[in-house]
C-alpha cells in the first residue's frame, strides 16, 4: 500500500506556523530554529508513525552524511525507590513490558532521585532493522524524543538535562541540542486527529537541507 506523505516546513518556528508553535519556549539569544513535519492523513495511527518514521530516518541517511540517529526515552512519572526498580532500571522495565527495542546499539541510561522516588532517562542508537520495535515506544510512551546528531557528538551529555516530552517544557534540551546541530523529532497526532506524524526542530540550514 503507497502511503502519501506531507511535507511541511516553516524557517522560525517562533512565529504563527502552520507546522508548530513555540511561542511560549524561551528563545535562546540569537537563535532561529526551524521546522518541518512529516504527516499522513487517514492511517491508523500506529501505520501512520510507522510509515513517518521510516521515512525521515531513510532521509536522515540520505541527506545529513555522519549523523546518528537516538532514540531518547525516559520517565513522564516519578517511580518508588524500590529493590525492583532499581535493578530493572529503564531499559529493563520496558522490556518487563513487553517494549524491548530490537537492533540498537550503545544504550545508555542514568537515574535521577528526588524526594525518595526515582526517574530514569536514557538513550540508544537505532538501526534500520530497530525502526518497528522502536516505533510501538514512542506510540505508547510519552517521554520519548528522536533525536539526530552528527556522529562526533555524543548524546551523553544531554543525558543530564532531562526532558519531558512536552517541547513547551523542554526548551532547554531543544536549545541544548541545536548548540550542537542536532535535529530533535517527535510523534505528533492523538488517536482522534485525522493528520499524524513527525516533526522536526533544527537550525534553520539543517532543517532546509533534510527537506531539500
Amino acid at each position: 500500500m503507497t502511503i502519501d506523505i506531507r511535507v511541511v516546513s516553516v524557517p522560525d518556528i517562533f512565529v504563527d506556523n502552520e507546522v508548530i508553535n513555540l511561542g511560549r519556549v524561551r528563545q535562546q539569544e540569537g537563535s532561529v530554529l526551524a521546522g518541518a513535519s512529516w504527516s499522513v492523513v487517514g492511517v491508523p495511527a500506529h501505520d501512520a508513525l510507522l510509515s513517518t518514521l521510516r521515512f525521515v530516518y531513510g532521509l536522515i541517511g540520505e541527506k545529513l552524511h555522519n549523523y546518528i540517529v537516538w532514540l531518547f526515552i525516559g520517565n513522564s512519572a516519578w517511580q518508588p525507590d524500590t529493590r525492583i526498580v532499581r535493578y530493572r532500571k529503564l531499559w529493563g522495565a520496558l522490556a518487563a513490558r513487553g517494549m524491548e527495542i530490537s537492533n540498537t546499539f550503545d544504550k545508555q541510561e542514568v537515574m535521577c532521585e528526588s524526594d525518595g522516588k526515582l526517574k530514569f532517562f536514557g538513550v540508544a542508537q537505532l538501526s534500520e532493522l530497530s525502526i518497528r520495535s522502536a516505533a510501538k515506544v514512542i506510540f505508547e510512551e510519552r517521554c520519548t524524543y528522536l533525536v539526530a546528531l552528527p556522529s562526533s557528538t555524543g548524546p551523553g551529555d544531554f543525558l543530564g538535562i532531562g526532558w519531558s516530552g512536552d517541547l513547551v517544557e523542554d526548551s532547554k534540551f531543544i536549545n541544548g541540542l541545536a548548540e550542537y546541530d542536532g535535529l530533535l523529532i517527535k510523534r505528533f497526532g492523538e488517536f482522534d486527529d485525522e493528520e499524524r506524524g513527525l516533526v522536526a526542530i533544527g537550525r534553520p540550514e539543517l532543517v532546509k537541507l533534510l527537506i531539500s
